[in-house]
């Protein structure tokens, strides 16, 4: 990942469970939608980061969900998925960032 700019806290975070989504309105106006598969693929963690880094295959069932998101002081998200991962944090820029890998990003602008 490329460096993180330091992202200003959203106007609005959405969690859709039935859905399986994720939706922030940012400060620019700016909303993305993410899908929880993308956002438990994207988890950073350095359990995570370390299976990706020796190529170790981790299965992830495509229908997991986020049960309960946390907000992480004024930084970003943790999300508590249904698989029984939690130990992930999503700061606000990385979760920026991340609308532009997985194509969650919605060019609808809000005033």
């Amino acid at each position: 990942m490329s460096v993180q700019k330091v992202i200003e806290a959203p106007r609005e975070v959405r969690l859709r469970k039935a859905q399986k989504v994720l939706e922030i309105l940012w400060q620019d106006g700016l909303r993305t939608t993410y899908s929880c598969l993308a956002l438990r693929k994207s988890c950073a963690c350095s359990g995570c980061a370390r299976a990706q880094q020796i190529g170790s295959l981790t299965l992830i069932d495509a229908d997991v969900g986020i049960d309960k998101l946390e907000v992480s002081g004024v930084s970003g998200l943790q999300f508590h998925f249904s698989d029984g991962h939690y130990r992930g944090l999503y700061p606000w820029g990385y979760l920026r960032e991340l609308a532009d890998l997985t194509g969650g990003q919605s060019s609808e602008q809000v005033a």
